[in-house]
Order: structure tokens, then C-alpha cells, then sequence
């Protein structure tokens, strides 16, 4: 019996890893074997949608996680894995800084501290908790210097679930996520969601504006190989952890321009131009260009084999009716 908690399962990821645990992905049991999930749990703001076509008994609940008794009472829910994806994301919290540690922060403190059982909890930390003067290559090693207040968050909760697994509370681990595409739907203004808008958007034939010159590196994830990731960390033994239970998910580097020229190939009918926008352009210019990690290999996570691999599982997964899907 196997019991799952998904926070922020209402977001592109969670939707994308719900499905793959309700079709039966085979996940550690408390046994020491492996099996499918024998509940599911899915939490978000908005009470999200279950998994079309699983047997598999599904709770989906509304929840606000700023609110310290809910988050709480998540944490005592006695689940056996915990995937903690709830986010305030980048702009969100250089507006509002205290709202966003309440999320970032607060909630999977208050969590991690009510679990019962010593769950696997797996939080879903960025690419954010890098700043400064990075070097060519970002390894798992590479002290944080975050540069924004959502980076700094995450960097204190991988530091604070570390901690709570010394003190025997959970089995915490942290995977530094890149850049992840693509999310469906309307364009946002998150940062990752403008570079995200330059695949999706010419895709579903929508011109769209890339807020970053062509010559920009970034360090990308698709989806299918972020929910590969968590999967895999997830079922890695205990004592096999590197230090810190931290570990960079490596990343596909690719420039703006690259992006450009492979949606136009895969036949996209929307056009992208380019204005652009100083303020974004230096959150991204902060963050690491080349993510890499000597330890994720060893355990089975990997990049995208490629840029159009990458758009390939877009429109597999979220690109009904565009071109190409």
C-alpha cells in the first residue's frame, strides 16, 4: 500500500506526473518492493481535475498551503510519498516576498514537520538558487548565491528538508529543476512561461515576441523528462543520496535563436520576433547557462536527448490540435 500526495497538482507538472503515477508507474512501498500507487491525493488552490481513465481511488482537493493549519494537516495525511510542487514562482515573489515564504518556505516546513511515518517527500527546488558569477558549467556542488527572493526560498528549503531528514522527521530529497517547457494554455507572465510561449505559441500558430535576444542560452527541461526525473528520485535508496539530498537536473542548453529555427522546422505558423525586455533578460542572465550534475547520471536521470525530442514531447502531451501533433 503506497498512499501519494501531489501539492500543486493543478500545475502543468502535477497534471503531467498524476497521470503517469494513476497509470500505474511502480513507486517504492513501505515493504522495500515496488507497485503502483494504491491512492492518490492531488492539492492546488482549485480543487484540480483526476487522471481520465484510472481505477485507482483519486482525493482532489482545494487547498491554500499559506494557510498554516492546511499545511499542516497535508503533512499529517499519513502519505508514504510526498511530491511537493507548489510554488510562488519568480516575479510573484519579488512582489510580494512575505505571501510568496509562505509558500516557498513555511508550507513545506509546516508539512515536513506534521509527517507521520517518515514519508519520501521530493521538492521540486530551481536552477534559481544560482546566482552571482557563475561559472561556464553549474554543477550539483556549486555553492547557491541566489539572486532573487523565489531562489533564496528554495535554497532555504533544501537546506531545511535536509535538515528535517538528519533529524529523522522525513526522507527529503531536492531536485533542481531548469527551465521546463511547455506549459498549455494562455501565455503568463512568469519568466519560464515567456520562454516556454516562444515553442508553444508559433506552434498553435500564434505570432509571438521573445522578451530575450537569439544569442541567449537556456537551460531547458520538457516536462516528460522532469516527471522521469522525480520518478526516478524518488525510487533511489536511502543511502545513495548525495550530500545535502540536492541534485541538479541536468539541463538541455540551447539558445533563443535555436528555438526560433526549430519550431519553423517542425512547421510552426506563427512567427516570433524579438524586443528585448532588460529586467528579464537580467534574471535570466543570472541563472546558469550549462546545468549539469555528475551525480544524477549514476542514478538514471538524464536531459533531453534534443531540442526537437524536447518539442516532440510537447506536442505529444499538451499539443492537441497544433501543428505537427
Amino acid at each position: 500500500m503506497t498512499n501519494v500526495l501531489i501539492t500543486g497538482a493543478g500545475g502543468f507538472l502535477g497534471r503531467r506526473l498524476a497521470r503517469v503515477i494513476a497509470a500505474g508507474a511502480p513507486l517504492p512501498g513501505a515493504d522495500g518492493g515496488k507497485g503502483p500507487a494504491s491512492r492518490l491525493e492531488l492539492v492546488d488552490l482549485t480543487a484540480p481535475e483526476p487522471p481520465a481513465g484510472t481505477a485507482m481511488p483519486v482525493a482532489c482537493t482545494a487547498a491554500d498551503l499559506a494557510d498554516p493549519a492546511t499545511a499542516a494537516a497535508l503533512g499529517a495525511r499519513g502519505a508514504d510519498i510526498v511530491f511537493h510542487l507548489a510554488a510562488s514562482l519568480t516575479l510573484d515573489a519579488e512582489r510580494a516576498p512575505d505571501a510568496a515564504w509562505a509558500v516557498n518556505v513555511e508550507a513545506p516546513r509546516r508539512m515536513a514537520e506534521a509527517a507521520t511515518g517518515h514519508p519520501r517527500f521530493i521538492f521540486t527546488s530551481s536552477i534559481a538558487v544560482f546566482g552571482g558569477d557563475l561559472p561556464p558549467e553549474t554543477s550539483d556542488d556549486l555553492r547557491p548565491m541566489p539572486a532573487t527572493s523565489y531562489g533564496t526560498h528554495k535554497a532555504i528549503a533544501e537546506l531545511m528538508l535536509a535538515d528535517l531528514s538528519r533529524r529523522g522527521r522525513i526522507d527529503g530529497r531536492s531536485l533542481r529543476l531548469p527551465i521546463v517547457v511547455t506549459r498549455p494554455g494562455a501565455p503568463t507572465p512568469a519568466v519560464s512561461d515567456r520562454i516556454a510561449a516562444l515553442i508553444r505559441e508559433p506552434l498553435a500558430g500564434c505570432d509571438v515576441v521573445s522578451p530575450l535576444p537569439p544569442e541567449t542560452l537556456v537551460p531547458l527541461a520538457s516536462a516528460g523528462a522532469v516527471v522521469q526525473a522525480l520518478l526516478r528520485l524518488v525510487a533511489v535508496a536511502e543511502d545513495d543520496l548525495p550530500p545535502g539530498r540536492a541534485l541538479n537536473l541536468p539541463a538541455l542548453t540551447v539558445t533563443i535563436g535555436e528555438i526560433a529555427a526549430a519550431v519553423k522546422a517542425r512547421g510552426a505558423t506563427g512567427g516570433i520576433g524579438f524586443a528585448p525586455e532588460a529586467d528579464l533578460a537580467h534574471i535570466v542572465q543570472g541563472w546558469p547557462q550549462h546545468f549539469v550534475s555528475a551525480r544524477a547520471e549514476p542514478l538514471g536521470i538524464r536531459p533531453d536527448a534534443s531540442l526537437d525530442a524536447l518539442i516532440a514531447d510537447h506536442l505529444r502531451h499538451e499539443g492537441a490540435g497544433h501543428v505537427g501533433s
